[in-house]
Protein backbone atom coordinates (compact mmCIF):
# COMPACT_ATOMS: atom_id res chain seq x y z
CA UNK A 1 0.00 0.00 0.00
CA UNK A 2 2.92 2.35 0.58
CA UNK A 3 2.95 5.41 2.81
CA UNK A 4 -0.27 6.18 4.63
CA UNK A 5 -1.32 9.55 5.95
CA UNK A 6 -4.27 11.12 7.74
CA UNK A 7 -6.91 12.32 5.29
CA UNK A 8 -6.01 9.70 2.70
CA UNK A 9 -8.97 7.89 1.13
CA UNK A 10 -9.04 4.11 1.15
CA UNK A 11 -11.57 1.38 0.47
CA UNK A 12 -12.68 -0.56 3.55
CA UNK A 13 -15.66 -2.65 4.61
CA UNK A 14 -18.17 -0.55 6.59
CA UNK A 15 -20.09 -2.56 9.19
CA UNK A 16 -22.81 0.09 9.42
CA UNK A 17 -23.37 0.29 5.64
CA UNK A 18 -22.77 -3.47 5.32
CA UNK A 19 -20.66 -3.02 2.16
CA UNK A 20 -17.31 -1.85 0.82
CA UNK A 21 -17.12 1.96 0.95
CA UNK A 22 -14.59 4.75 0.57
CA UNK A 23 -13.19 5.82 3.96
CA UNK A 24 -10.87 8.58 5.17
CA UNK A 25 -7.97 7.70 7.48
CA UNK A 26 -8.48 9.68 10.70
CA UNK A 27 -5.78 8.28 13.02
CA UNK A 28 -2.53 6.39 12.58
CA UNK A 29 -0.82 4.31 15.28
CA UNK A 30 2.53 2.56 14.90
CA UNK A 31 2.67 3.55 11.21
CA UNK A 32 -0.59 1.66 10.57
CA UNK A 33 -4.15 2.82 10.00
CA UNK A 34 -5.90 2.98 13.34
CA UNK A 35 -9.29 4.59 12.72
CA UNK A 36 -11.22 5.38 9.56
CA UNK A 37 -14.37 7.38 8.83
CA UNK A 38 -16.87 6.12 6.27
CA UNK A 39 -17.63 8.89 3.76
CA UNK A 40 -21.14 7.51 3.25
CA UNK A 41 -22.51 7.13 6.79
CA UNK A 42 -19.76 9.01 8.72
CA UNK A 43 -19.25 6.10 11.14
CA UNK A 44 -15.79 5.64 12.71
CA UNK A 45 -14.18 2.21 12.98
CA UNK A 46 -10.97 0.26 12.47
CA UNK A 47 -9.84 -0.86 9.02
CA UNK A 48 -11.66 -3.91 7.69
CA UNK A 49 -10.50 -5.34 4.40
CA UNK A 50 -13.06 -4.98 1.62
CA UNK A 51 -15.16 -8.10 1.08
CA UNK A 52 -14.07 -8.15 -2.55
CA UNK A 53 -10.37 -8.46 -1.65
CA UNK A 54 -8.37 -11.49 -0.63
CA UNK A 55 -6.04 -11.45 2.36
CA UNK A 56 -2.89 -11.08 0.23
CA UNK A 57 -4.22 -8.09 -1.77
CA UNK A 58 -5.66 -6.13 1.17
CA UNK A 59 -3.77 -3.23 2.71
CA UNK A 60 -4.40 -4.45 6.26
CA UNK A 61 -1.77 -5.88 8.54
CA UNK A 62 -1.94 -9.62 9.09
CA UNK A 63 -0.65 -9.95 12.65
CA UNK A 64 -2.87 -11.91 15.05
CA UNK A 65 -3.46 -8.84 17.22
CA UNK A 66 -4.99 -6.78 14.40
CA UNK A 67 -7.04 -9.44 12.61
CA UNK A 68 -10.75 -9.26 13.28
CA UNK A 69 -12.32 -12.38 14.67
CA UNK A 70 -15.58 -13.45 13.06
CA UNK A 71 -18.45 -12.51 15.32
CA UNK A 72 -21.99 -13.68 14.80
CA UNK A 73 -24.11 -10.58 15.01
CA UNK A 74 -27.84 -10.52 15.25
CA UNK A 75 -29.40 -8.99 12.21
CA UNK A 76 -32.46 -6.77 12.16
CA UNK A 77 -34.45 -9.75 10.83
CA UNK A 78 -33.28 -11.95 13.75
CA UNK A 79 -34.48 -9.34 16.26
CA UNK A 80 -37.81 -8.96 14.48
CA UNK A 81 -38.33 -12.73 14.30
CA UNK A 82 -37.39 -13.18 17.97
CA UNK A 83 -39.74 -10.39 19.08
CA UNK A 84 -42.51 -11.77 16.90
CA UNK A 85 -42.10 -15.23 18.45
CA UNK A 86 -42.41 -13.71 21.94
CA UNK A 87 -45.72 -12.06 21.06
CA UNK A 88 -49.04 -13.44 19.96
CA UNK A 89 -48.94 -12.20 16.37
CA UNK A 90 -52.24 -13.93 15.57
CA UNK A 91 -53.91 -11.50 17.97
CA UNK A 92 -52.33 -8.45 16.31
CA UNK A 93 -54.62 -5.44 16.22
CA UNK A 94 -54.74 -2.77 13.54
CA UNK A 95 -52.60 0.27 14.38
CA UNK A 96 -54.68 3.22 15.56
CA UNK A 97 -52.96 6.46 16.60
CA UNK A 98 -55.46 7.07 19.42
CA UNK A 99 -54.62 3.77 21.19
CA UNK A 100 -52.26 3.35 24.15
CA UNK A 101 -49.82 0.48 23.43
CA UNK A 102 -47.67 -1.72 25.65
CA UNK A 103 -44.29 -3.35 24.96
CA UNK A 104 -44.50 -6.69 23.08
CA UNK A 105 -47.89 -5.85 21.56
CA UNK A 106 -48.25 -7.01 17.95
CA UNK A 107 -49.82 -4.52 15.55
CA UNK A 108 -50.79 -4.45 11.88
CA UNK A 109 -49.79 -1.24 10.14
CA UNK A 110 -51.36 -0.61 6.73
CA UNK A 111 -48.03 0.60 5.25
CA UNK A 112 -45.32 -1.26 7.21
CA UNK A 113 -47.15 -4.53 7.87
CA UNK A 114 -46.87 -6.68 10.98
CA UNK A 115 -44.82 -5.16 13.79
CA UNK A 116 -44.08 -5.50 17.49
CA UNK A 117 -43.95 -2.64 20.00
CA UNK A 118 -40.32 -2.68 21.12
CA UNK A 119 -40.16 0.39 23.35
CA UNK A 120 -42.40 3.07 24.86
CA UNK A 121 -40.50 6.31 24.23
CA UNK A 122 -42.99 8.53 26.05
CA UNK A 123 -46.74 8.84 26.49
CA UNK A 124 -47.11 9.91 22.84
CA UNK A 125 -44.44 7.87 21.02
CA UNK A 126 -43.64 4.18 20.59
CA UNK A 127 -40.86 2.35 18.78
CA UNK A 128 -42.18 -0.51 16.67
CA UNK A 129 -39.95 -3.12 15.04
CA UNK A 130 -41.14 -4.13 11.58
CA UNK A 131 -39.62 -6.54 9.10
CA UNK A 132 -37.85 -3.60 7.39
CA UNK A 133 -36.61 -1.98 10.61
CA UNK A 134 -37.72 0.11 13.56
CA UNK A 135 -40.13 3.00 13.16
CA UNK A 136 -41.30 5.67 15.63
CA UNK A 137 -45.09 5.86 15.71
CA UNK A 138 -47.60 8.05 17.53
CA UNK A 139 -49.87 6.75 20.30
CA UNK A 140 -52.55 8.36 22.48
CA UNK A 141 -53.29 10.97 19.83
CA UNK A 142 -56.13 13.22 20.91
CA UNK A 143 -58.20 14.60 18.07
Amino acid sequence: MGTIKIGQEIESYCGKCKSDRIHVITTIADEKMDKLMCKTCEAYHRYRKPKGETADTAGATTSKETQEKPVKRRTRRDKWTRLLEETQSESASDYVMETNYEVATAINHKTFGLGVVKNIIDSRKIEVLFHDGAKILVQNLIR
